[in-house]
């Protein structure tokens, strides 16, 4: 999420943190002549996943390990600058009813905030992780990631993932439902196998349309795995569908979830035999015949995505300018409104204390997006507009960052949505203000460009300079003010128009 008002700054030690369903994790890293040094790694098995309840809620005791995890994380992040920080939180998050007040409550004990993040966007990140880890061959590859609540199954050529999927199968979520008493039995198996067949029946065929030359697992159930093939001389490490076969059978001759097997770490057994049918699923569905761990994924993508926002190659700039290409925007109408509001916004971001970077962007995306309902229907577009925007994959972007986005494209024009904006994000209002007030003064075609413009606040009091001479030769416009005066007016803004 956009911190709209935090100072930032540029530090050579960069964190990531994932908030799986399984477990925690926290990196810290330096980049080295080009190069990531990876300088200090946490993992906890919060099991968070476990609390999860069948009405949407997470128990007590999950979220208490969960917040006691973030305290000790946090006390090596809070000297961080939050440029250098980026915290995800993936399927358990995504899935709980309200997750505001874990968010705020993780946010105190991390100093820095919690984005969660679409299946859609774990996957890209996952990919970015593996590929920089394992360097591709130039030809396609498949990476598949298993995590307590979902996996992600994604194929890419390079460094670019071509196609994503993020189903609803995981370790944790296996174990709950088919081995909550613990015990393993042929009838518990087939049923945990055939659902995640079921699982990956909609999607299979076109993985097996796109092709592959090369198979890649991540995660710590596959790493998992690898071990135990290799502990048990079954592999150099390789995984097959023979060593998975051979582990369920040992899992079936002890009849319980706490079978001792070589390679197999105390912390992962609760959970193992769940990625084990996971990833047999996999094995069989898009009949795969061996498959290579990597030691990156998800947590060492994030770094790599962040380095590349410090470095201003955002890919969410991209996925922006994807989407306005989408939707047929006019990019010349959209790139002067763009201009408009963020001249408007520089005059009053010190006023207002908004941080000019993040608000910058934040402004110049709703600016270049605002106009994609147009190409669905012109009556109440900024609805369709908003939706699109909602609802849409954006590289790059978590959920938050989408819904910042979506509420002040809704916002810009016509009646202020107060019932659909959240109208305690203050900066969010501001800023929703001024792409109004440059949306109304590029709402006609204007051949010379526009005059300056100057802008003062004070609190909720607006005051917008116009040259006279050039109002007067534009009554849409000046009419178009005065009707944004009395919209303002309904949260409390009051706009002054002046005419020099």
């Amino acid at each position: 999420m956009f911190n709209l008002s935090s100072t930032n700054r540029h530090a050579s030690h960069i964190a990531a943190i994932d908030l799986g369903s399984n477990s925690f994790h926290m990196i810290v890293a330096q980049w080295d002549n080009g190069q990531l040094n990876l300088l200090d790694r946490l993992r906890e098995p919060v099991r968070m996943g476990f609390g999860l309840q069948e009405d949407g809620g997470l128990s007590d005791d999950a979220r208490d390990r969960a917040l006691a995890c973030l305290e000790r994380f946090g006390e090596c992040l809070r000297a961080y600058p939050s440029r250098s920080v980026r915290i995800v939180g993936t399927k358990t998050l995504r899935s709980i009813n309200d997750s505001r007040q874990f968010l705020i409550e993780a946010e105190k004990r991390l100093g820095h905030p919690v984005e969660i993040i679409s299946g859609d966007e774990e996957a890209r990140l996952i990919y970015i992780g593996v590929a920089h880890d394992i360097a591709p061959d130039g030809d396609n590859r498949i990476v598949m990631d298993i995590g307590g609540g979902s996996t992600e199954v994604i194929i890419g050529k390079g460094m670019q993932p071509i196609l994503k999927e993020s189903l609803n199968m995981g370790c944790i979520a296996i174990t709950k439902k088919f081995f909550s008493e613990g015990k393993v039995t042929e009838k518990s198996v087939t049923k945990a196998l055939i659902a995640c067949l079921q699982e990956l029946q909609p999607v299979k065929d076109e993985f097996l349309q796109s092709g592959w030359s090369q198979v890649l697992g991540a995660s710590g159930s596959i790493k998992a795995v690898a071990k135990v093939c290799q502990a048990n001389g079954w592999s150099d490490g390789t995984i097959t569908l023979e060593s998975l076969e051979k582990i369920i059978s040992l899992y079936l001759q002890h009849g319980k979830l706490d079978a001792q097997i070589d390679g197999l770490s105390d912390d992962r057994k609760p959970v193992f035999l769940g990625g084990v049918i996971v990833l047999s699923a996999l094995f069989d569905a898009l009949e795969l015949k061996q498959m290579v761990a990597a030691e990156w994924a998800l947590r060492e993508g994030l770094l790599f995505d962040q380095k590349g926002r410090l470095e201003n190659h955002d890919i969410r700039q991209a996925s922006v300018d994807a989407l306005a290409a989408r939707f047929h925007v006019n990019m010349e109408k959209a790139i002067a409104v763009e201009k408009t509001a963020l001249g408007l916004l520089q005059q009053v971001a010190a006023g207002w204390h908004l941080t000019a970077d993040d608000a910058n962007k934040l402004l110049g995306w709703a600016a270049r997006l605002y106009l994609v309902g147009l190409d669905i229907a012109h009556n109440d577009y900024h609805k369709h507009s908003a939706y699109i925007v909602q609802n849409v994959d954006l590289a790059g972007c978590s959920r938050a960052e989408q819904t910042q986005l979506a509420a002040l494209v809704l916002a810009h024009r016509k009646r202020f949505p107060a019932k659909n904006f959240p109208l305690d994000n203050t900066n969010l209002v501001r800023l929703a203000i001024l792409l109004r007030l440059a949306a109304i003064c590029h709402r006609g075609r204007i051949k010379d460009g526009l005059p300056a413009l100057k802008l003062k606040c004070d609190g909720k009091k607006i005051t917008l300079h116009v040259p006279g001479k050039w109002i007067e030769t534009h009554p849409l416009t000046q009419a178009d003010l005065e009707t944004e005066q009395r919209y303002l007016s309904d949260i409390d803004y009051e706009l002054l128009l002046i005419a020099d």
